[in-house]
């Protein structure tokens, strides 16, 4: 698995049109997308790995030998059979598996799961991680029963931190998307699809519900139906536009220029629930708001070149003081209201409501007298009291207490989320330097990627699976950011990543997961909820907690007639 950043990025011009009953084109879907991609639609690469490049084309146009329905589960989509044991994972490919490539049907066949498999071993190719799942097999070590059934065995050698041995537990998530094995013969897999999904002759490829008809940056994208997926969608067309800003999008729905939003939180959206001709759902996401906390210049992710502006952040026991200072349930409440059940999540690795949820964080819910009390032990020239009028910031080994905030800057609820933990944590007599930066920027190589920051608030969207995060996490990780190194928490990470039953793996994560929460490496705040608008005549769809959102089933979208 790889987690998905969530990204909010450029503004579409919207036009009045309509209401929220006016007539749709026919057979066509129009649905606003929360921002446009960061670099292109290959979100293998860390260039490109942002939700909006899944959401307004990737979903749709690529899947592979299972996918995650509304409950969270995998489920078999290209393939008939499929096996996972010790030795490695088995597929038997369905003969109605099928690649549209500019009009060609073409067969899906082993060498489409070769292909993704040694581009991500290729050391020469910059993906975003490679460390959890795919790097476990082995890609020279495979056999083929023709072209549609084909076992890959784990690494049992050679074996290190980016590719280690023995078995991957959430096995079913590998290859949940091909690529074209035929389509992309001599191309570079570092500068495909910068503005397409398409083979080496610019034509579009697809072996989902839809292909990638276009795209327009700043735009959006037009997806047309497959007819050679297996399970041929019931609508011709689906229209993605860029609608960046919550309060356009909840216009453009309630004026009928879109058919459906699935937007960021914000308390616009709350009007819409009385709007005729509209459905309005909420449900939880595998999506965790959290901070990133910047160890100093403590070594991090590969290719990070900067370094945070206060080394006190490599103290457990600031960071202990920091998440104490945090009203999250306020942050919660400011966003989407009171009583709305919605509490600060305290597990880092599982979501409320999953098996192995423990509230391993709660001994740092919001308790600002307790983080006092921890400062004055190492610091002084702080407030005697909470007090966010005070303006006095601690001084600790001759530093202040001072550290830059970044965050998505096109993110409204962001901002208010950085305004209220400046409140409290200035009550502390922690400082807070404003360091907002464009959606586009902020997770490019300009941004927290070369570990230029102090703390970070954004999201993480996932499939649920908890070893999702071992890069994050692992020393050195792909996606560490952060420089934090436990080699206890790798050992436990990968462990849990290799172990086939489930009540042994839920053990070794937990036991991650307490030692995070003891550490403080990252603090979460709360699981993210997803609302979904849409005209009530448009039939089919639905939540889904998973990072695929509503689209996983985009196939089963219609018009009532």
């Amino acid at each position: 698995m790889k987690p998905l950043l969530v990204v909010l990025v450029a503004v579409f011009a919207l036009r009045a049109t309509g209401g929220a009953a006016a007539t749709p084109r026919p057979n066509v879907v129009v649905f606003a997308s929360n921002s446009d991609i960061a670099g292109g639609f290959n979100t293998w690469l860390s260039c490109c790995n942002a939700l909006a490049a899944a959401d307004m084309a990737g979903t749709e146009v690529l899947h592979g030998a299972f996918l995650q329905n509304a409950k969270g589960e995998w489920v078999k989509d290209l393939v008939t059979d499929a096996q996972a044991d010790k030795r490695g994972v088995s597929y038997t490919i369905s003969p109605k598996a099928f690649w549209y490539w500019g009009g060609r049907k073409v067969a899906v066949t082993y060498r489409d799961f070769l292909y993704i498999l040694r581009a991500v071993d290729n050391p020469a190719n910059e993906i975003v991680s490679r460390g959890v799942g795919f790097g476990n097999l082995d890609p020279t070590r495979f056999e083929h029963h023709g072209d549609r059934r084909v076992t890959f065995f784990w690494k049992t050698a050679n074996c290190s931190a980016d590719y280690p041995c023995g078995p991957f537990a959430n096995w079913q998530s590998l290859f949940s998307q091909l690529y074209p094995s035929f389509a992309l013969q001599g191309q570079d897999f570092n500068k495909i699809w910068t503005n397409c999904i398409c083979g080496s002759d610019g034509k579009p490829v697809a072996n989902g519900p839809f292909y990638l008809a276009s795209y327009t940056r700043g735009q959006g994208s037009v997806l047309k139906a497959n007819p050679y997926y297996h399970d041929r969608a019931r609508l011709a067309e689906v229209d993605f536009k860029v609608i960046a800003d919550a309060a356009l999008q909840v216009g453009a729905i309630r004026d009928g220029q879109v058919d459906a939003i699935f937007p960021s939180f914000a308390p616009d959206l709350l009007t819409l629930r009385s709007v005729a001709g509209l459905i309005y759902t909420t449900s939880p996401r595998y999506a965790l708001e959290q901070f990133e906390l910047r160890e100093g210049s403590a070594r991090g992710a590969p290719g990070m070149t900067k370094g945070g502006s206060n080394v006190l952040l490599r103290a457990p026991w600031m960071r202990q003081a920091i998440m104490l200072a945090l009203d999250r349930q306020a942050m919660i409440d400011t966003l989407y209201g009171p009583n709305t059940g919605l509490k600060p999540t305290n597990s880092y690795l599982y979501f409320p409501g999953q098996a192995g949820y423990r509230p391993n964080f709660a001994r740092w819910n919001y308790a600002p007298a307790k983080a006092i009390a921890i400062l004055r032990q190492h610091c002084t020239g702080g407030p005697t009291v909470p007090d966010p009028s005070s303006g006095k910031t601690w001084r600790c080994a001759g530093l202040p207490a001072l550290f830059q905030y970044t965050w998505p800057s096109t993110s409204a609820g962001r901002t208010t989320i950085e305004q209220l933990a400046k409140a409290n944590l200035r009550a502390v007599g922690i400082g807070i330097v404003d360091r907002p930066l464009p959606g586009d920027v902020i997770f490019g190589p300009a941004g927290l990627t070369r570990g230029d920051f102090d703390l970070a608030e954004f999201a993480w969207d996932t499939d649920g699976y908890p070893g999702g995060y071992f890069e994050l996490f692992r020393c050195f990780g792909d996606t560490n950011y952060m420089g934090y190194c436990s080699h206890t928490v790798d050992s436990l990470l990968r462990s849990a990543n290799k172990e086939l039953d489930p009540a042994k793996r839920t053990a070794l994560f937990g036991r991650a997961d307490a030692i995070l929460a003891t550490e403080l490496p990252a603090i979460p705040l709360f699981q993210k909820p997803g609302a979904l608008v849409h005209k009530s005549e448009l039939l089919g769809m639905g939540p889904n907690a998973a990072g695929s959102g509503p689209f996983w089933n985009i196939q089963d979208w219609h018009w009532k007639r």
